[in-house]
């Protein structure tokens, strides 16, 4: 889903630091059901006392978070839940490891970005450059990001960890 080579744009979903995933997307909602898994993204931002910012599921939204995003438990269901909303991109100060990596499995971005999160507000639209590794805000302030480790960039490139392995056992070259 995410090409590195793309722009990803969307609209913030401004969070802060120490977001934990047992609250943003509460085990209670763990389920195969997708429908299920939505709701529960819906449940952990009424605890979290946020609102949607997208005005339809067709608009993608990009969560800006504080510092270690995604701490707590290490299951998937969050990051499934948040991809099913739209979610395709999260720019933040630092990561959880585990959830940082459950991202670039599910092909979310997880975009490293210090500078960014007192300069926007719920609702902006930002536009995000993976090749040019910035971050522009609507008013046209870019700010820099680190690059991608080499296999990380190849497994967002391919959308996600399950089809870069399909095109690994397809006998396709990655590396290139």
């Amino acid at each position: 889903m995410t090409e590195t080579n793309a722009e990803i744009s969307g609209r913030v979903w401004r969070l802060g630091d120490n977001i934990n995933t047992d609250i943003l997307h509460p085990p209670s909602c763990f389920s195969l059901d997708e429908n299920k898994i939505r709701d529960g993204i819906h449940v952990g931002m009424k605890r979290l006392d946020r609102q949607e910012t997208s005005t339809s599921l067709a608009e993608n939204l990009v969560i800006v978070a504080g510092e270690n995003f995604g701490c707590g438990s290490s299951r998937e269901t969050s990051v499934r839940a948040l991809f099913s909303i739209g979610v395709r991109a999260i720019v933040a100060k630092s990561f959880a490891r585990i959830f940082y990596r459950s991202l670039v499995n599910r092909g979310i971005a997880p975009i490293e970005c210090g500078g960014i999160w007192d300069k926007v507000n719920d609702g902006d639209l930002i536009t995000i450059s993976i090749s040019g590794q910035c971050v522009t805000l609507g008013d046209g302030l870019r700010i820099p990001f680190a690059p991608f480790d080499p296999h990380i960039k190849m497994i967002l490139d391919c959308g996600g960890l399950v089809s870069y392995l399909k095109k690994e056992l397809e006998g396709r070259s990655l590396v290139g």
